[in-house]
C-alpha cells in the first residue's frame, strides 16, 4: 500500500550580501548543502533590488561592503519596511552595530560556515 506523501515545508530563503566574492560563493554553497535556498547579492545596492521582489527569510550581511549603503544601513532599510526578514550582520569583532544591534543577530568574523547555518536555525521560527 502506498502512503500519501505529504508536502514538505519549502527550504527558508537566506540572502547573503557580501562583497568578498569567494567568502560569499563559500558559504553560500554550505548553506545550500545545508538544505536552505540561497539568494546572493554583492552589495547593498543589489540586496535592495532583491528584497523588493522576492521574500526572504533572512538576510545575511557583511557591514562593510563599498556603496552609498554599507549593512547597517541596510538592515535599517529592512526595519523601516517591517518586512519579516531576520537580519545577521558581520564584521569584525570590535565592530559597534548602532541603533541596528536593538534588531539584528551579530556574528564577528571569522565565522565558520557551522556557525552561520548554527545561527540561522536558532533565529528562523520554522526550523
Amino acid at each position: 500500500m502506498l502512503r500519501e506523501q505529504l508536502p514538505s515545508e519549502p527550504a527558508p530563503v537566506v540572502l547573503i550580501v557580501e562583497d568578498d566574492v569567494l567568502l560569499r560563493l563559500t558559504i553560500a554553497g554550505s548553506l545550500r548543502d545545508a538544505g536552505f535556498e540561497v539568494l546572493e547579492a554583492a552589495n547593498a545596492g543589489e540586496a535592495v533590488q532583491i528584497l523588493k521582489c522576492i521574500p526572504v527569510d533572512a538576510l545575511f550581511s557583511d557591514i562593510d561592503m563599498p556603496g552609498r549603503m554599507d549593512g547597517c544601513a541596510l538592515a535599517q532599510w529592512v526595519h523601516q519596511r517591517e518586512l519579516k526578514v531576520r537580519i545577521i550582520l558581520t564584521s569584525s569583532p570590535d565592530r559597534t552595530l548602532g541603533e541596528a544591534g536593538e534588531y539584528v543577530s551579530f556574528v564577528p568574523k571569522p565565522y565558520g560556515s557551522t556557525e552561520v547555518e548554527d545561527l540561522l536555525r536558532s533565529v528562523l521560527p520554522s526550523l
